[in-house]
């Protein structure tokens, strides 16, 4: 009996023992294989090359050139840390350092883990020659972005730097990864997707311990696309060397297109270095003042005065208003800055000599809503539209504004400020400089762009503005430079026939005065316009003319022919 009962038990169990392992091997076998398939490759990540950048010459903006990285395969090493200490020696590098670039890119026992970068081509020799005695030390040829024309092109071109968590979580559904480089500013953020092209990868089988046993396939990285740039080098080299140590903006533009032929932004930073030590710099040189700066315009806001006072019929060609240095309104008076008094002026001789008592009177007459009109339709209050990031918009203060906000009513020395582009009123430098475009080439109000393409900007808007207005204002600005008595006279030139605008704003209490000089040249047939911005820069007249005449015939002399292209 009990050797029938342990009969039965063992074929129980043996039926068990058959079912489990027909459940394993049949029923779940593919299941399982695939898994130990899947725990057997692993993936590693290969980065394309990024794109280069150009100007519209095709000469490099940003490149990549060749570098050194000094990397350590976990499974192959043999004694970390005598390894590091060697490096340390070689590199004269802190071996506490190389620890911890080692743990930070950790990855996989068979993944190439990067502990110094940017190695001297000398000391990556050493290291190749004496890899028999580091095993798992391997040196790798990096590409390196570089930027050689480097502070000149620093807010232009940007940089790039890791991905960071916000980033990774805006952008891991276009493919981003942990550890990507990404463009951070400039054009490197705004043409990103396109300069950082495909990476590619190999698919690698390892053991039950991580380590590689061999490769399965490899797909090569592609090359991100190259891009290329309205902006001329020679020229955006040329004003950032004029503009030395001051603080501001300069911008030089083709009025017909839109396209940007130089922006400046100073104080600026080489993108070669890294940005972390100018982070909460006081001169804030990460800032591109070209159109994130929000400044009173001061004088140059009268030539939109002016454009206004004519298109709306508020004043002629022959209105006069007599100037004896000041105006009183009420109790308060408001002085001209030429207190001996200009006389009688009308339009043009008071854009000429920068006349505020005339444009006091004319803002009067066309009011503080006439004004806030004319203002949108010449773009200001808004950004531009220019494909890089972090314009500001201004500010066009309005009655409703002043009530909502400030607490008052708005006085008729509000408007009396406005019209001299005091007061509220806040510009960025790339507004002006669209402002001066419109009288250059017109009226069409032209979309400000840095990316090369073919014709006007989608955003250009024909203003419809009276031809003989224009022409007014464009003979003024001629006589701003050209006349005896005009204020921008050290823009004069006897290269080229420059048309301007001075301008002084206030900048607070105890503080310089900003300088602006706007124009176009040459004044009969405009090819270009500009704007030359000195934060606490004194006078408009002075050295913001002066920088101006430099630049244009500079421009003129070496960039003309071909720097220039008109589209059809």
């Amino acid at each position: 009996m009990r050797l029938k009962v342990l009969n039965i038990s063992f074929a129980v169990f043996f039926a068990f023992l058959v079912s489990c392992l027909y459940y394993l091997q049949i029923i779940k076998g593919p299941a399982y294989k695939e898994m130990g398939h899947r725990n057997s490759i692993r993936l590693l990540s290969i980065n394309a090359p990024r794109g280069i950048i150009y100007d519209r010459r095709n000469i490099k903006i940003a490149e990549n050139i060749l570098s050194f990285g000094v990397f350590i395969v976990p499974q192959e090493v043999v004694e970390l840390d005598s390894t590091l200490k060697r490096l340390s020696e070689i590199l004269d590098c802190p071996e506490s350092l190389l620890k911890r670039n080692y743990n930070r890119n950790y990855q996989a026992p068979f993944a190439p883990c990067e502990v110094k970068r940017n190695v001297s081509k000398k000391d990556a020799i050493l290291i190749e020659e004496l890899r028999l005695d580091m095993r798992g030390v391997i040196v790798k040829e990096l590409p390196l972005r570089s930027y050689p024309y480097a502070h000149a092109f620093a807010h232009l071109a940007g940089y790039i730097g890791e991905i960071n968590k916000s980033e990774l979580s805006a952008l891991r559904s276009y493919g981003y990864a942990m550890k990507d480089l990404i463009g951070k500013e400039g054009v490197e953020r705004l043409a990103d997707n396109v300069l950082r092209g495909k990476s590619g990868g190999m698919q690698i089988q390892v053991d039950n311990r991580g380590r590689q046993v061999k490769v399965l396939n490899l797909k090569r990285p592609v090359k991100g696309e190259d891009v290329y740039l309205t902006v001329d080098a020679g020229l955006q080299d040329f004003i950032w060397k004029a503009m030395g140590e001051k603080r501001g903006a300069a911008i030089f533009m083709d009025p017909h297109t839109g396209e940007i032929l130089s922006l400046v932004s100073t104080p600026s930073y080489d993108p070669n270095e890294s940005v972390a030590s100018i982070l909460y710099d006081s001169d804030a040189p990460l800032m591109n003042r070209a159109l994130m700066g929000q400044y009173p315009p001061g004088s140059v806001f009268k030539i939109l005065i002016g454009l206004a006072g004519l298109e709306s019929g508020s004043i002629t060609p022959q209105t006069n208003f007599v100037c004896n240095g000041r105006l009183a309104i009420g109790k308060a008076v408001f002085n001209c800055w030429n207190l001996d008094g200009h006389g009688a002026m009308d339009i043009r001789q008071a854009i000429a000599e920068s006349c505020n008592v005339f444009f006091y009177n004319a803002g009067l007459i066309l009011k503080a809503e006439k004004i806030y009109e004319y203002a949108r339709r010449l773009g200001f209050g808004k950004k531009t539209g220019i494909e890089l990031s972090g314009e500001k918009e201004g500010f066009v203060p309005t009655r409703a504004w002043k009530r909502m906000q400030v607490r008052e009513r708005w006085f008729a020395g509000d408007t009396v400020n406005l019209s001299i582009g005091q007061g509220y009123l806040l510009v960025t430098p790339l507004q002006i400089v669209r402002l001066v475009a419109a009288i250059a080439n017109g009226g069409e109000l032209v979309q400000p762009h840095v990316l090369k393409r073919k014709g006007r900007a989608s955003g250009s808007v024909r203003l419809r503005l009276d031809a003989k207005n224009i022409e007014i204002l464009r003979d003024a600005m001629k006589g701003v430079v050209e006349e005896e008595d005009g204020t921008g006279a050290r823009a004069r030139s006897s290269v080229v026939s420059i048309s301007g605008k001075t301008g002084t704003s206030q900048a607070g209490p105890g503080l310089d005065t900003h300088a602006w000089f706007t124009g176009f040249a040459p004044s009969e047939d405009p090819e270009v316009c500009f704007v030359i911005f000195l934060e606490h820069g004194g006078s408009g007249g002075d050295v913001s003319a002066m920088i101006a005449r430099k630049a244009v015939e500079y421009w003129y002399r070496n960039r003309r022919p071909s720097s220039v292209v008109r589209h059809p």
